[in-house]
């Protein structure tokens, strides 16, 4: 006959070991939950902190325009102009696979260098090409940041690079001097002058500091070895930035150069000229300037004739942008001319980073 003490218990621990499951069940729903709340509650607070870091800057008090000469048109007819190429945000040491890009795109260190040697005779060819018609009395040259890819410095580092943070920023040091070197030797232009700007990847911090982010920024002692280093030609003059937003007044032409991460991006349907735009409105409350430069996005662009520029990038298309659903742009750079007698933009070129 069975034991119906024994059968009472067997069921009591069937019914127990079921109640547990259920509540282990349930306790790991809770957790999922509260791991999704989490990733949430961290993604609105990059995007206030960053809300905050954009207010900040712009209470920044802002720095004197820089100033060069005005020009006027001369006897033998050219008119007057300055030649401006944007360089930003190259990647230059950062390993992409075709794998990552699903077969559109590779990328190097030698890769890298390879596109920067392109980009720098591209702009020779160019400004040769409007010397035939103008008279170019400087070439502005801004150095938009974000060089780097600091990979293993901060959050976000899914970019990979064979060199260490140091070894990185010596490599880029050097390779930016010798480009420098070469665009001085092969142009005839009477001044070449460079504005800088930090990016985002190349601070040492966590997040970017509001008013302090050029103070853990890898690429100021760069741009400060490389002003040391040309400290003898008194024909290449560096503007190295202190704060988020440099003016230059380039001949009368007032113009505001900026890396673009304080350029808040939700990838709305309007693109960047929405955000772009109005973030501009706020900034002409304390800049005089006609023409706002920007990089960051990876995406070329040239808003209401001129008004605002957006760089492109040497990288192309990588494992971040492809998995993020962004557009993907072929490596280029943005240049264009002033025209120093309209006091307007000339004519906008792309120089590509790949045939």
């Amino acid at each position: 006959m069975p034991d119906v003490d024994a059968l009472l218990a067997e069921a009591e621990q069937e019914e127990a070991e079921r109640v547990s499951a259920r509540a282990v069940h349930r306790n790991r729903r809770t957790i999922a939950d509260l791991r999704r709340e989490i990733r949430e509650l961290h993604r609105e607070l990059d995007e206030r902190e960053e809300d905050i870091a954009t207010l900040e800057a712009l209470r920044d008090k802002p720095t004197k325009a820089k100033r060069l000469r005005p020009q006027k048109r001369k006897r033998d007819g050219k008119q007057p102009a300055a030649f401006v190429a944007l360089a930003s945000d190259w990647h230059t040491c950062e390993v992409v696979s075709l794998k990552q890009t699903g077969g559109i795109n590779e990328h190097s260190q030698e890769i890298g260098e390879e596109r920067a040697w392109r980009w720098a005779n591209a702009l020779v060819k160019m400004v040769k090409r409007e010397q035939l018609t103008t008279e170019v009395h400087s070439l502005v040259l801004w150095l938009g940041g974000d060089f780097l890819v600091n990979d293993g410095l901060h959050y976000k580092s899914e970019r990979a690079c064979d060199l260490s943070p140091p070894d990185e920023a010596q490599f880029i040091r050097n390779m930016l001097a010798e480009l420098i070197g070469f665009i001085r030797a092969e142009l005839d232009v009477p001044h070449i002058v460079i504005p800088t700007s930090w990016g985002n990847h190349d601070r040492s911090t966590i997040k970017m500091v509001p008013g302090h982010a050029g103070d853990y920024s890898h690429i100021q002692p760069v741009y400060r070895d490389l002003a040391a280093w040309f400290a003898a030609d008194s024909s290449i003059d560096f503007h190295i930035s202190d704060a988020e937003w440099l003016e230059l007044d380039v001949h009368g032409y007032p113009m505001l150069f900026h890396h673009g991460h304080a350029i808040r991006y939700g990838g709305g349907v309007g693109g960047l000229a929405v955000p772009l735009l109005r973030q501009m409105g706020r900034l002409h409350s304390d800049y005089d300037f006609k023409t706002l430069n920007v990089g960051h996005f990876h995406q070329r662009g040239v808003f209401q004739g001129g008004t605002a520029f957006c760089n492109g990038s040497l990288v192309g298309p990588n494992g971040y942008s492809r998995d993020h659903g962004m557009p993907s742009e072929k490596p280029a750079q943005v240049a264009y001319t002033l025209d120093l007698e309209r006091m307007d933009i000339g004519n906008v070129y792309t120089l590509w980073g790949v045939d």
